[in-house]
């Protein structure tokens, strides 16, 4: 079960497009862009790695448990309150942008109340299921579209309108001051690991997270190419003018073959499959730690029905959204974007530093209830350590 915790890298890394990052590296790429991204490499490489060799102490057990295990009831509580409304916002803010963006380039007479209802609908339902078919969903939907959405990205790579010197210029900035803004943002694209806080329920005793090179690789390849790309295809001054940044740089491209001409259309369809797996994650993930606020709903990965109370939780995120979209336009949907991103770094640090309190604690002995998981057994039935 390890592989889904590389599945969640790789998708929020091309999840990055949807949550405006590129847009708010581009706004900064004369004052500090370029020199913060080597930055936020090193440093998302190192919360991801950190996390994860945390996490691997306590096998079957997500960051609830873990608080329940070693914190007083209240600030468990209060921190998986604050975990619930950072994902649930992400969540929204994802939702409303794409339904947006599938409005305006789909059929944009259309109520964007519409788009917003059926794809609402669709998360609520995946949303509400276990963890375990969150993760089978998660999986069959990547295999779908991972393929071609990298085939895009070197499609438009190795596009002949590429300007090259437009990205040299950008590029030969990196000798200015990194900016702060900048930084936040370019550090999502990594935080595809956070979804261990939950997802480790489903992990065995003795897991390893090998191959975790996998994460800089592949993370640092999505944070250079959503930047550089549309620098390439639109110049230096006017990447800066483009509201929906990717989708009119897709719009540049064109394929020979097949039905489809317009490669806007493919990845249209494509991001709509990532952005439905995104907010099913992070609404799920928010649902649970809702969840764990009370001793009635105890962790349970794979339950073979829904109970209400998953419906009734997602539906309340439903309408949250709808409340979002009747106050949000591009230009507040944006700024918002940018404190949720600045925001989402802190809970990050904050987690970091939590992860290696419990580590040390659990080495010491020290923890204020005993392990909740059953204890194993061998061969002969006999209780294991």
């Amino acid at each position: 079960m390890v592989r889904f915790f590389y599945y969640h890298v790789i998708y929020v890394g091309m999840m990055n497009i949807m949550v405006l990052v590129p847009s708010m590296l581009i706004s900064h790429r004369f004052n500090g862009a370029v020199s913060a991204m080597p930055i936020a490499i090193v440093s998302g490489t190192l919360f991801a790695c950190v996390t994860s060799f945390c996490f691997q102490r306590f096998p079957g057990m997500g960051l609830p448990e873990l608080y329940k295990r070693f914190l007083p009831r209240w600030l468990g509580i209060a921190l998986n309150l604050l975990g619930a409304f950072a994902w649930a916002t992400g969540g929204i803010i994802v939702l409303y942008s794409y339904s947006n963006t599938i409005g305006l380039f789909f059929n944009p007479e259309t109520s964007p109340y519409i788009n917003l209802a059926i794809m609402s609908a669709a998360c609520i339902w995946a949303a509400s299921r276990c963890s375990r078919s969150v993760q089978f969903t998660q999986e069959m939907l990547l295999i779908l579209s991972s393929p071609v959405i990298f085939w895009i990205m070197f499609k438009a790579i190795l596009s002949p309108w590429l300007d090259w010197d437009a990205i040299r210029v950008v590029a030969g900035r990196i000798t200015e001051p990194p900016s702060v803004v900048p930084f936040f943002a370019a550090t999502f694209v990594f935080s595809g690991y956070l979804n261990v806080t939950l997802f480790n329920r489903l992990t065995e005793r003795g897991h390893r997270y090998k191959h975790l090179w996998i994460i800089p690789v592949f993370c640092s390849f999505f944070l250079l190419v959503s930047f550089f790309v549309p620098i390439g295809f639109h110049g230096t001054q006017a990447v800066g003018n483009y509201l929906y940044l990717w989708s009119v740089t897709m719009d540049c491209l064109i394929m020979k073959y097949g039905f489809i001409q317009r490669v806007l259309y493919l990845f249209l369809l494509l991001y709509t499959l990532l952005s439905l797996l995104f907010v099913m994650n992070t609404w799920h993930t928010a649902m649970e730690f809702v969840k764990a606020c009370t001793r009635r709903y105890p962790p349970r990965p794979e339950q073979p029905e829904v109970p209400r109370i998953n419906w009734y939780i997602c539906t309340v995120f439903a309408v949250c959204t709808f409340g979002y979209a009747y106050m949000m336009n591009d230009l507040r949907n944006q700024m918002v974007s940018e404190l949720w991103l600045i925001g989402r770094y802190f809970i990050e640090l904050l987690l970091l530093l939590l992860v290696i309190l419990f580590a040390c604690l659990e080495r010491k002995g020290v923890r204020r209830r005993p392990d909740p998981r059953p204890p194993t057994k061998n061969a002969n039935g006999v209780p294991g350590p």
